[in-house]
């Protein structure tokens, strides 16, 4: 098999790969063309006429006195203050593991790890104890203090303070900076990258966190958009599964355009730090 034969079979295993991710996107964006009865019909393409925006898009911002638009910000406030506090926290751990040499730093560590193992879902029921008993349950905080938490973050946030060169430390203490100041000022511009990278991560999984927002509030005012979507029903209680639709597609948006516009921030930083 030549070299050009075998590129041209990964191109098009690429290619076939590529086409197999986006269907469901595909998929999720022709049903919003299309009404209650056209979803039914299982077909794959745009629904005639197009509902896009005078009946489904209208009718979702419109539910209930405009909720969506409170779900919305919900969402937004948190998988934005969690992701930018939990990273911002998780550097910090990081920074501390890399800096300091403490009696058990190796096995806080270990346990740092293992925590990290542990599923969401099985901490939920700790979560909701702990929240009732100190009159929390229900509130912003139950859902923004358990995502600011991120203990995979700090593990991730270890190996990439591991890879900011000792010299560039030394260097800095040598001109009197503190750890306050290295931290702030050297430390996280030189490791941005990975600064961006596990914000984006925390992000979206704090915005894709359905089951601790569905364990932890009780008022529909309150909910994120991934909860949220999945309550829209109507006046008799049945699912509108045309707005449930338009509610998914909305929801996905942000996070395309988040990954979009951020693209330019993932990349290697460390070159030239030192000269």
């Amino acid at each position: 098999m030549t070299r050009t034969s075998r590129s041209v079979k990964l191109e098009v295993v690429a290619v076939l790969l590529a086409l197999f991710f986006l269907f469901p996107f595909y998929w999720l964006l022709q049903s919003t063309t299309k009404d209650n009865s056209q979803l039914f019909q299982g077909t794959f393409v745009p629904g005639t006429p197009n509902h896009f925006v005078h009946s489904n898009l209208t009718d979702v911002f419109a539910y209930k006195n405009g909720v969506f638009v409170h779900w919305l910000g919900n969402s937004f406030l948190y998988a934005g203050v969690g992701s930018v506090l939990g990273t911002f926290l998780a550097a910090m751990a990081g920074f501390a593991f890399r800096r300091y040499h403490f009696a058990g730093r190796r096995f806080l560590f270990v346990i740092i790890l293992g925590f990290a193992m542990v599923p969401g879902f099985a901490t939920a029921l700790p979560l909701f104890i702990v929240f009732k008993n100190v009159g929390l349950l229900g509130s912003y905080w139950s859902v923004l203090i358990p995502s600011i938490v991120n203990v995979f973050g700090v593990y991730l946030m270890v190996v990439y303070w591991n890879q900011v060169p000792e010299e560039l430390f030394d260097a800095a203490m040598m001109d009197g900076a503190s750890d306050g100041l290295i931290f702030l000022r050297i430390g996280l511009p030189t490791m941005l990258p990975g600064f961006t990278t596990l914000t984006l991560l925390s992000f979206v999984a704090i915005w894709n966190n359905y089951f601790l927002p569905l364990v932890m509030l009780n008022s529909s005012g309150k909910f994120p958009l991934i909860l949220g979507v999945t309550t829209i029903t109507s006046l008799q209680g049945f699912p509108v599964y045309n707005l449930t639709v338009m509610g998914a597609f909305l929801t996905s948006l942000p996070l395309l355009l988040l990954f979009a516009f951020s693209q330019r921030f993932i990349t290697p930083q460390l070159t030239g730090a030192i000269k």
